[in-house]
């Protein structure tokens, strides 16, 4: 692991620990090469293999840059999904049609939501993951709420820099399956 697990903040103050993450996130180096690696990482999963669409998430803010995924998917002929926040869930729309910035300050699709059936792996962003799969999101709960609707398999995905030994829980806290770092 590493020493971005040692917060100041006491372990339930979720709020500290997000500014935090944020800081150990967006001080990461060559972020351009370790997302290549990251995809590279994803590639080369079972779930991948198997899944003729994959839903991910357009990277913003130090998250890990989503262009060279969206060209392998495309490359690979597999499906890009991605969510839109709307009514507060998640929900799944195509990745090939327009899009628009939403109130989170993320681009999201504009086309119409589609069956959850559509989706076939999904890679979860995060500030911090455990090697159990429990996430530290940026606070809406969105992902907790969307994972146990899904049958299909999941995956966090991030920096090395953002695996933790702990995080703080709640009962609604939903780990994904497995944690893919870069």
């Amino acid at each position: 692991m590493c020493d971005c697990c040692h917060v100041d903040a006491p372990a339930n103050d979720k709020a500290a620990l997000r500014r935090r993450m944020r800081m150990v996130r967006d001080l990461v180096d060559d972020r351009l090469m370790r997302s290549v690696q990251l995809w590279a990482a994803v590639a080369a999963t079972d779930e991948y293999a198997a899944a003729t669409s994959v839903m991910a998430f357009v990277g913003c803010k130090g998250e890990p840059d989503t262009d060279g995924l969206f060209a392998r998917l495309a490359a690979d002929g597999k499906r890009l999904l991605l969510p839109r926040v709307q009514d507060g869930e998640i929900v799944v729309c195509a990745g090939s049609g327009p899009m628009a910035v939403s109130r989170f300050g993320v681009s999201e699709p504009t086309g119409p939501a589609l069956a959850l059936s559509e989706v076939g792996y999904v890679l979860v962003p995060g500030l911090a993951f455990t090697a159990d799969g429990y996430r530290l999101g940026y606070g809406g709960g969105f992902y907790d709420r969307f994972l146990p609707r899904l049958t299909v398999a999941n995956a966090g995905v991030c920096f090395t820099e953002q695996l933790v030994d702990a995080l703080p829980t709640d009962a609604h806290d939903v780990p994904v399956q497995r944690v893919i770092s870069a």
